[in-house]
């Protein structure tokens, strides 16, 4: 063996880069293995520490520490490169809308901007910039030269033989035994290697199961003559100084078409937004794309591999990566060389469903389980006609169903359709609003073998008579708020994890349970995180789970859970 490391990282983006500094600090053997991709999205990214963002006006997640841990952490690798590419950077965040300057209001008088938001806002020259909103400067707004900083760490680490430039198959050139992993092809072994690949990771064997939802943005270099502004200024998109009469600007999300491709649309969409502020001409000079990696939570993901730990992952810093990259790499490191736990927000583990069996929607009526497709993508019909498709297929006249959230009475109505009037539906819901909703949809249609109960579905077992307890053909669970009512009363992951649990323990054998989550409100993800995590126990010679994507890569997009129960069994844990 030519080589031998404790730590083998694939993948120099913002990542590797970070977490391989972090191990070298710490006296560890390392090496970082890459194939210098010419275009990525860490070379391309404009490397902006943004405090706040968002429509909403909301501070960045966890700002006052990751700014902490990256103005440290950036300084030293400074110091030790004798190279300079990251520089603390004045921000204005102009308003696009009374909205915005609403929300920034409420925030700031409730203290959320102390330290963050400059007071007063130097003046914007009139000559350059439309606002008639007005503006506020955030003075604790950094950016990192990303180039610059792959280039003068690499070259540290060549100097000191932990860097090599070469491709790694991880599907096919590695074997791990009980002393570590054996790259052949490369001719080095590592106690542990870590996928720092970014986007590359979606086509990683080993990380089949963890849900990126990645997003292609497009970045313009322009040369704008006449513009001496030396702030970043952000509405819909940021204008960042990158030398005399130079800027870039950016950046568009487009969560379908996944390729490096610059485009016509991408370009023209940049344009419009920046000019809507902007009043001197643009001459642009360049036009990249790249692919951000990030994870369908929106937050980092690291942790070692629960079937080979020898296996571990450092990924999904997405769009904040320079803000997120310091702090979440010296976890990262603490727990690969200490053994120390990661924030439950970024674990792996935590967010990752390694367990599941599934079966495609094709099969779903069948008992064959597949550890392929755990999550299908690019349906073309809406996910509750899927749903009811798969029902309809497994439920006959004079069953028993049950709509755990009956909201406005559609699946009540096509579950008491389904099981006609020899059969019998019991609707839930918390809220009496939606009940009479229901109701109301219901004599319309003339349907009437619905037993309507005020209640919440987390008391499923109590509430259904004991009689039908494992004789249930189908549960339907439609998460979120009620449309058309106050959406701050929504489910919750607890009263979901309870109703699910308990709607398993009802289905007879061949009954199916399916549930919609939506995560674009406060909390959906969460849900949704938690109704994965509760299917991903469940036995695999019991039930056979399917999970649909509506939207791939848009971390808003609704998702759909299926279970099939495929023989009796005793009651699920409560």
């Amino acid at each position: 063996m030519r080589s031998e490391f404790d730590f083998v990282i694939v993948g120099q983006g913002i990542a590797g880069t970070s977490l391989a500094w972090c191990l070298r600090w710490a006296g560890s053997r390392f090496l970082v293995v890459d194939r210098q991709e010419p275009v990525t999205s860490s070379r391309i990214a404009a490397g902006l520490v943004t405090p706040i963002t968002g429509q909403k006006m909301i501070k960045s997640w966890r700002f006052d520490e990751l700014w902490t841990a990256a103005i440290s952490f950036y300084d030293r690798v400074q110091s030790e490169t004798k190279s300079q590419f990251f520089s603390r950077r004045s921000m204005v965040r102009l308003f696009a809308n009374e909205a915005e300057a609403s929300a920034f209001q409420r925030r700031r008088n409730a203290g959320e901007y102390l330290g963050i938001v400059s007071e007063p806002l130097r003046h914007l020259n009139e000559t350059w910039f439309d606002n008639p909103m007005g503006a506020f400067e955030m003075s604790d707004g950094g950016q990192l030269e990303v180039s610059r900083y792959l280039d003068a760490s690499r070259k540290t680490f060549e100097a000191e033989n932990s860097f090599h430039s070469s491709d790694v198959d991880v599907s096919r050139d590695l074997q791990i035994n009980q002393d570590g992993v054996v790259v052949p092809t490369l001719g080095i072994r590592a106690k542990t290697l870590i996928f720092c690949q970014g986007v590359e990771a979606i086509n990683n064997p080993w990380l089949c199961h963890v849900q990126f939802k990645p997003a292609k943005g497009e970045i313009l270099t322009l040369r704008i003559p006449g513009l001496a502004e030396s702030r970043v200024l952000h509405q819909g998109v940021w204008l960042a100084p990158f030398g005399e009469e130079l800027f870039k600007t950016g950046s568009t999300y487009d969560w379908k078409s996944l390729d490096a491709v610059p485009t016509e649309k991408g370009r023209n969409e940049i344009v419009s937004k920046l000019t809507s502020f902007l009043r001197l001409p643009i001459e642009v000079v360049a036009h990249e794309a790249g692919i951000r990696p990030i994870h369908r939570n929106q937050y980092p993901i690291l942790g070692r591999l629960p079937a080979e730990p020898r296996l571990a992952c450092f990924n999904g810093l997405g769009s904040k990566g320079v803000l997120q990259a310091p702090f979440f790499a010296n976890q990262m490191a603490c727990m690969l060389i200490e053994g120390r736990q990661v924030d439950a927000s970024v674990d792996l583990n935590r967010k990752t469903n390694w367990t599941s069996r599934v079966v495609s929607l094709s099969s779903f009526g069948k008992e064959t389980t597949s550890l392929n497709n755990h999550v299908k993508r690019g349906k073309n019909q809406a996910l509750t006609i899927q749903a009811h498709d798969t029902l309809r297929d497994l439920v006959s006249k004079g069953e028993i169903a049950i709509d755990a959230t009956a909201g406005n009475g559609h699946d009540t109505q096509f579950l008491a359709e389904l099981v006609g009037p020899e059969g019998t539906v019991f609707a839930f819901d918390i809220q009496e609003i939606a009940l009479e909703k229901t109701a109301r949809r219901l004599n319309d249609a003339k349907v009437q073998n619905v037993i309507l109960i005020h209640g919440n579905h987390a008391d499923l077992t109590r509430l259904i008579p004991r009689e039908y307890h494992g004789r249930v053909a189908a549960v339907m669970f439609n998460l979120g708020y009620l449309p058309g009512a106050d959406k701050n009363v929504v489910t919750s992951s607890e009263s979901t994890r309870k109703g699910i649990l308990q709607a398993l323990t009802l289905l007879r054998p061949g009954g199916a349970l399916t549930a919609l989550a939506y995560t674009g409100h406060d909390g959906g993800n969460a849900e949704a995180d938690a109704v994965s995590a509760i299917l991903g126990e469940l036995p695999i010679e019991q039930f056979a789970v399917n999970t649909i994507e509506s939207q791939p890569g848009r971390t808003s997009g609704p998702i759909m859970f299926h279970v099939k129960r495929l023989k009796a069994a005793g009651d699920i844990i409560e």
